[in-house]
């Protein structure tokens, strides 16, 4: 055999030999004492291997003849596989986008019904919907008969319920009875500045200092805890109410 056809036949043998132990490197993994406080890698990857022939440095062999011939140096390296790695994070990009998407919408059509819905129970226009938890609460308890100094499902009063308004769905204590909530006030606000959420004060029953509080939800209109009805929506411009009818406040 001459010692062009070795050096082919050994240059061919080194070569495969380089690239089928670089194969078996890339998938055989790595165990450490500590692998079992290390996340778990994915099996898919986006790298591929790369040979490539040195021009600077050559390695001598010796073959089993005796003979002395120069190979050629190769190294091999993993290298991006940009186009399919690309196509994966498109694919997975679209896919979230779209599920953020139709969740977002779900959730939106589910505000607007609610919204239709409470409008319709408490007889306002509901078109906020960071108010939702405020109609939601004041809509729970319509109904609820009224016992003076009572603070339940079973019964309230006028403070009362205020106070539970406020603490469940502000997160505020308020004072037990409405003359101190009254002057505890962080601001007076008049009747055309009220906004959903603000208290209002009366004078009933020809009295001289404030009596009765209920909490404003839009539209002229106040929820409260009456003596004759429990808890129910009334209309600023009422007669009995315009006439007690004494500030606005908010904190």
């Amino acid at each position: 055999m001459s010692v062009k056809r070795k050096l082919l036949k050994v240059s061919s043998l080194f070569i495969l030999f380089s690239m089928s132990m670089l194969h078996v490197a890339a998938i055989t993994p790595k165990h450490s004492k500590s692998s079992k406080n290390k996340p778990k890698q994915s099996a898919v990857t986006t790298k591929k291997v790369k040979v490539e022939q040195s021009s600077h440095h050559n390695i001598a062999v010796t073959t089993s003849d005796g003979e002395s011939v120069t190979l050629p140096k190769v190294k091999q390296k993993l290298v991006d596989n940009s186009l399919l790695s690309a196509s994966v994070s498109s694919d997975l990009m679209a896919d979230a986008s779209f599920s953020k998407s139709l969740a977002s919408l779900q959730q939106r059509l589910i505000e607007k019904k609610e919204m239709e819905e409470l409008s319709s129970l408490l007889g306002v226009t509901i078109a906020d919907v960071t108010l939702l938890p405020l109609y939601r609460e004041a809509a729970d308890w319509l109904g609820t008969r009224y016992r003076r100094g009572g603070m339940s499902r079973k019964a309230v009063d006028c403070s009362g319920f205020t106070n539970i308004i406020y603490k469940n769905v502000f997160g505020i204590q308020l004072d037990r009875v409405s003359t101190a909530i009254a002057k505890n006030v962080t601001e007076s606000i008049a009747k055309e500045d009220l906004l959903p959420g603000d208290m209002v004060f009366f004078s009933t029953f020809n009295k001289k200092y404030i009596n009765h509080v209920g909490v404003y939800i839009g539209d002229g209109k106040f929820i409260h805890a009456s003596i004759k009805h429990g808890v129910i929506v009334s209309t600023l411009s009422e007669g009995y109410y315009s006439k007690a009818w004494r500030k606005g406040g908010r904190i």
